[in-house]
């Protein structure tokens, strides 16, 4: 009964992993899709001077691409100062990274320290590349589900295959009946 049983179990283990699979590869298409439509829905289009110039971003490449280009503008706007290096008001003194002290900062004409711009500019720059990374992060945890759901068809198909395969020699009525002619050379398949 046993011997009957596992063949029959392995068939219904492998069409799970099949529809499991099946699924996974749907939801993997689904997230890059929809990845894809936010991005395109920003009408962004990255500048001349990025890796990819004139490009709409609606991919990786491109979502990478304009987030560095991002990082380099901003880089050189704020002298290489990052958004934590940067001071909340403009120094009295001059120095490009500002100030957070009000007693050192440059104070405007209404007696109140003078915002650091820089500072707005920093942090408008991590924001967009932290929204255009995490587009990439979606692109690529896509492709993964995407491969896992490849993979689970691919095992389901062989455990299931080794299943029918292990039924033909312990089940007979599966088994395709073959008649073998002691006097020729060739097989020939019974008819069923």
């Amino acid at each position: 009964m046993m011997k009957k049983l596992f063949p029959v179990l392995l068939v219904i283990v492998g069409a799970a992993f099949v529809v499991g699979g099946g699924y996974t590869v749907y939801r993997g298409v689904d997230a890059r899709d929809q990845v894809r439509q936010e991005l395109v829905a920003q009408n962004i289009t990255t500048p001349e001077d990025a890796s990819i110039p004139n490009a709409r971003v609606d991919d990786v490449a491109t979502a990478r691409s304009m987030a560095d280009i991002i990082d380099h503008h901003a880089q050189d706007s704020t002298s290489g100062l990052t958004y934590s290096e940067l001071g909340r008001f403009m120094a009295a003194d001059g120095d490009p990274a500002g100030t957070s002290d009000e007693a050192a900062a440059l104070v405007g004409a209404d007696g109140k320290p003078v915002p650091n711009g820089l500072r707005n500019v920093a942090f408008q720059a991590a924001s967009l590349r932290t929204s255009l990374y995490t587009s990439v992060m979606a692109f690529e945890v896509s492709n993964l589900v995407l491969g896992i759901g490849v993979l689970l068809l691919v095992l389901g198909i062989a455990v299931g295959g080794v299943g029918i395969a292990l039924g033909a020699l312990v089940i007979p009525a599966l088994a395709r009946k073959v008649h073998v002619d002691p006097l020729a050379a060739e097989y020939h398949p019974a008819a069923a």
